[in-house]
């Protein structure tokens, strides 16, 4: 059996920015909507507060000194950062990725993910409204754009696929030029003594092709289509057509709700393809910390539940003619979407035990 590695999706919103001071008042950062949440229904666990780690500051290098020991304790092998670049040099969220890159100290396996969408107000429930639009400039912007993200490929931390460092493209077919980007790229990363790029994307269409646009593969990120696996079970009808009617809802004031087992079914249907795919696994969600009743809140997953869901997408990359074996987890610390990975007050390490144990039971014939 292939040696398998695990990367975690990881956010830097935990430090205050001047723009985030001025959108939602001083010292706004992640956990500012964490701490506000409340419950919706019966059994609906919130709020999920942190234990080991606590309320961390990412303005201080040690939080990630620690972030990366718990990591590396429990088998995730590396993160993917989200990194936010608006075009014209405009970046947000950086100041942790710059104290990354200057911590040698700090040893995990990294890459970078793109995030290239316009942001809105969904940190705050507001989602209308336009915060930073997404804009795309061109030749001389790209060029920018990789001189900016130069130490970073080239640290020696730096995940690489086929001696290529990769970079995730969170939605590729919104650039309108991918052409041009892709080539842009690609010149420049031979220009500075690579073999190229190894591009991946994230959140591209199902049938979206990454081998059509310079791209080499991409994360199977089937849970746009959840519905139709809700529709292949009765209790997922059930679900469906009655607590999620918009008229109960609205009425009740009720997030939407989904059964895990369904997100489950629906991420580890993975199909065959022609280029590396890889599978996504999720361990939990609710993010109604920021959106509140407009959320959704996953029922039923528990530790246990992830511990086979991610043993699932481990065999299902184990089990492909391909040298490239990766299994992608969202998300390490996404609080406000109570997607998350780090110890939390109701669960302590047992999803990050569920990663190891996922590590040590491949070679058993467990029920999954």
């Amino acid at each position: 059996m292939k040696e398998v590695k695990l990367l975690a999706y990881y956010l830097p919103q935990f430090h205050p920015t001047k723009e985030n001071d001025t959108w939602w008042g001083k010292g706004f950062t992640e956990w500012t909507n964490v701490t506000k949440a409340k419950r919706f229904f019966i059994g609906h666990h919130q709020p999920k507060l942190p234990t080991d780690l606590g309320f961390y500051d990412l303005r201080l290098i040690e939080v990630m000194e620690a972030q990366a020991e718990l990591a590396n304790q429990y088998g995730i092998d590396g993160f993917v950062f989200y990194h936010y670049w608006f075009g014209n040099g405009k970046v947000m969220l950086d100041f942790p990725l710059q104290q990354f890159l200057k911590s040698p100290k700090v040893n995990i396996t990294f890459c970078l993910c793109w995030a290239n969408e316009s942001w809105k107000g969904t940190w705050h429930g507001a989602g209308n409204k336009m915060l930073i639009e997404q804009f795309y400039f061109g030749e001389e912007d790209y060029i920018n754009h990789f001189n900016y993200l130069l130490p970073f490929l080239k640290d020696s931390r730096h995940l690489t696929i086929d001696s290529k460092p990769v970079l995730q493209v969170y939605m590729p077919q919104s650039i309108p030029d991918l052409n041009l980007f892709v080539n842009v790229f690609q010149r420049e990363a031979k220009k500075n003594g690579f073999s190229g790029i190894y591009f991946m994307s994230v959140r591209a269409p199902i049938g979206w092709n990454p081998m059509h646009y310079g791209f080499d593969g991409s994360v199977f990120n089937n849970i746009k289509n959840i519905n139709k696996y809700q529709m292949k079970s009765f209790k997922g009808i059930l679900l469906r057509m009655v607590l999620n009617n918009p008229i109960f809802r609205n009425i009740f004031k009720m997030p939407k709700t989904i059964f895990y087992d369904n997100v489950r079914t629906c991420l580890e249907d993975f199909p065959k393809a022609n280029f590396d795919l890889f599978p996504l696994a999720i361990p939990n969600w609710d993010n109604t910390p920021r959106t509140k009743e407009n959320g959704t809140v996953y029922l039923g997953d528990t530790p246990k539940s992830f511990e086979k869901h991610l043993i699932k997408c481990i065999n299902k990359i184990n089990n492909l003619d391909s040298s490239v074996d990766i299994v992608f987890i969202k998300s390490w610390n996404e609080w406000a979407e109570g997607n998350i990975l780090e110890p939390d007050m109701k669960y302590g390490h047992a999803f990050l035990k569920a990663v190891s144990n996922a590590k040590k039971n491949l070679f058993k014939n467990i029920n999954l």
